[in-house]
């Protein structure tokens, strides 16, 4: 969808409005399927590609678009499907000039591909943030101030050592859950160990 995306946005206004509207005919189709079947990834799909849509022929609908497709993956998505919707996002923010918004979703992206062993991918993301004034995806970690309470309660059981299970367990909630919340506290951070996490949990301390 990306691909026919990027081809409608070359295209003349007439010529554009037109494929706009059968991409739309077909993803209608897919909706209809993923509805009738209670798919929820196959929902998930339908969102990420209207919100690629969106952002090639509405592009002030596009944040509304990706936020809804984003909430939905990182629940039922896989880690390569949630990485996807992200690098799709931080695509379209850099198309509309919005390169600090781009990078925090290229940057989550990319880290996702790396965690799944997809170089291909992780080298899409990495061109995309040096495209949107990044030169290089390293640096220094973020502050822990970012994250969200939950998320921060995920971290530092984790930097004490804990397993995902045992965290899961303390917390009473699904090891997935925790799996979620602290692939989102690396994305969020900019780290990708847990020995990261512990330094920056320590810088964090008041």
């Amino acid at each position: 969808m990306e691909a026919v995306a990027l081809a409608v946005a070359g295209l003349p206004a007439p010529a554009r409005k037109r494929a706009c509207r059968q991409a739309r005919l077909i993803l209608r189709t897919l909706e209809e399927w993923a509805e009738a079947t209670g798919d929820q990834r196959a929902r998930a799909t339908v969102l990420h590609c209207r919100a690629v849509l969106a952002a090639t022929a509405a592009p002030a609908c596009a944040d509304p678009c990706f936020g809804r497709a984003l909430a939905l993956v990182e629940r039922v998505g896989s880690e390569f499907a949630q990485a996807r919707t992200k690098l799709a996002f931080g695509m379209a923010l850099r198309r509309l000039r919005r390169p600090g918004d781009a990078r925090a979703h290229l940057r989550g992206a990319m880290l996702l591909f790396e965690a799944c062993g997809a170089e291909v991918w992780t080298e899409r993301a990495r061109d995309e943030m040096r495209a949107a004034g990044q030169a290089e995806p390293g640096g220094r970690p973020r502050p822990a101030a970012s994250l969200t309470p939950q998320q921060l309660r995920v971290a530092r059981h984790v930097a004490e050592g804990r397993t995902n299970r045992e965290v899961a367990a303390l917390l009473a909630v699904s090891h997935r859950t925790v799996d979620h919340h602290l692939r989102n506290v690396f994305a969020a951070l900019g780290i990708r160990s847990r020995v990261e996490l512990v330094h920056v949990l320590t810088a964090h301390q008041p």
